[in-house]
């Protein structure tokens, strides 16, 4: 694949990470980190692939930060939380 093939798909890859798949971020930068590791990759290509990681690392604090704020107020959310709950826990 040429480079600008490469860079053309890393950025493609890095904008639809927008569309809130930060999955999409995590794929970005596995599979382009062993091109950015070469000593002639372009520096667009490699803050694209960094700034992928950057963006599902924080996508992964956001997430796991609403969920343990989400599990320790649930109870006393009260209704609200459990409109949004998909499942909710018997027993409470």
């Amino acid at each position: 694949m040429s480079e600008d093939e490469q860079l053309n798909i890393c950025k493609k890859m890095f904008y639809g990470g927008f569309a809130f798949l930060p999955l999409l971020w995590l794929v970005n930068f596995l599979y382009f980190f062993n091109v950015s590791r070469k000593p002639n990759a372009s520096k667009e290509l490699k803050k694209y692939i960094y700034l992928s990681l950057s963006g599902c690392v924080m996508w992964f604090i956001i997430l796991t930060t609403w969920y343990g704020v989400f599990v320790n107020k649930r109870i006393g959310w009260g209704l609200m939380a459990d409109r949004i709950t998909v499942v909710i826990p018997k027993g409470l």
